[in-house]
């Protein structure tokens, strides 16, 4: 004969009640922070840039993110916080051509490197990210020069031949009929001193940096598509004489 077991009693009606919102409450909680992150990147007049979610998840969110999901390190989505999660916005690779002191091409080496372990071809492709990195100038008002002074130049890149070279030109003179772009500070100084570092290391007398870059493909390309978005763009970065 089986012992016979106590039936067990029913939840009060009350705490079902709770139970409920509070796991209603929580499931909103997390939903709006997730609805409130940066969506994108979008292309705009000035680049590609993120749009903010709605105004009212983001109400919600700045008041629950603090004082409830950050206590249970829930408060995380992958848009403002860790930039290795974004894709980046350029897919690019870069040839460096070193020459010796008449000018002949010594050596012709490619980066990322086939051939190169994964880390190393890691370090490599944030390098050639890193030189990606070009600003779109935006010009205000017409510059005008000092009384008996030069004009105020500026260096952006120019398309020449097929390839963009590094140009300055007085302020006065840039174009304003289309978009115009100039290096970043910090990928011309990745380039020069990338190519300092391979003139001492393979004994070359001068080196030519060359970027190859294309725009990826954006959300806003389905509905808006771009002719030239599988074209490649070659950046020429000018040539680095190695000091004697």
């Amino acid at each position: 004969m089986s012992a016979s077991h106590p039936v067990p009693r029913p939840l009060p009606k009350a705490f079902i009640i709770a139970g409920s919102v509070f796991a209603v409450a929580h499931l909103l909680a997390v939903g709006l922070f997730a609805l409130a992150a940066n969506s994108g990147p979008w292309p705009t007049n000035f680049g590609s840039d993120t749009s903010p979610g709605p105004s009212f998840a983001a109400h919600v969110s700045n008041k629950t993110e603090p004082y409830y999901l950050r206590p249970l390190h829930l408060a995380y989505h992958y848009v403002p916080h860790a930039n290795s999660n974004r894709p980046a916005p350029f897919a690019a690779y870069f040839e460096v051509r070193l020459k010796n002191k008449d000018g002949d091409v010594i050596k012709d080496l490619k980066f990322p490197d086939e051939k190169a372990n994964f880390w190393v071809r890691h370090r490599q492709s944030i390098l050639a990210q890193g030189l990606a990195e070009d600003s779109p100038l935006q010009m205000g008002t017409e510059v005008l020069p000092k009384a008996g002074g030069p004009v105020p130049t500026i260096e952006i890149w120019e398309m020449n031949e097929g390839q963009l070279h590094l140009v300055q030109k007085e302020k006065n003179l840039v174009p304003r009929d289309r978009p115009v772009v100039r290096p970043s500070e910090w990928s011309k100084l990745l380039a020069q001193s990338y190519m300092r570092y391979l003139c001492k290391e393979y004994g070359a007398d001068s080196a030519e940096l060359i970027r190859h870059s294309r725009e990826l493909i954006m959300p806003m390309d389905m509905l808006v598509p771009r002719p030239d978005a599988f074209n490649e763009l070659q950046s020429n970065f000018g040539e680095y004489r190695r000091e004697q």
